[in-house]
């Protein structure tokens, strides 16, 4: 079974914009999987803001981020807690929520979301933080 343990944070080096990688406790090799297989220092990144292909060992690392505790609970049940108990603490945001992943592909917000939803979430601003801070390359206005 894959596992995932923690996260590594990175920085470009190039625009400064924030990437998240997963870090593996254990790969399954069963399913047909090479046994060098994993991320290594070698492997070409493109950065979803500058679009710079480069090595990930060129990436800043800023830091390790541990995995959080799981939290199944469904949101109609989380928002009855709100209201019922003041103490009640909402877990944080899962890492992989925060900051894109280092794609084989630039990031293009025109094509990012489905029309429905996009236009959805304009009459709303609903964005979330990391697509507002990559939605800000010039080439896409």
């Amino acid at each position: 079974m894959t596992r995932i343990t923690s996260f590594r944070l990175l920085q470009c080096s190039s625009c400064g914009q924030k990437h998240i990688l997963p870090n593996y406790g254990s790969v399954n090799i069963e399913m047909g999987i090479p046994a060098d297989w994993g991320i290594r220092n070698t492997d070409i990144r493109c950065c979803q803001r500058c679009s710079s292909y480069k090595q990930l060992k060129d990436f800043i690392q800023l830091t390790i981020l541990d995995k959080p505790e799981s939290d199944y609970t469904p949101n109609w049940l989380k928002s009855i807690r709100k209201i019922f108990k003041k103490n009640y603490k909402e877990s944080n945001p899962h890492p992989m929520e925060l900051y894109p992943n280092l794609e084989s592909n630039p990031f293009n917000p025109k094509t990012y979301f489905p029309e429905l939803i996009h236009k959805y979430m304009e009459e709303n601003n609903a964005f979330p933080a990391w697509y507002s801070e990559l939605k800000l390359r010039k080439i896409y206005h």
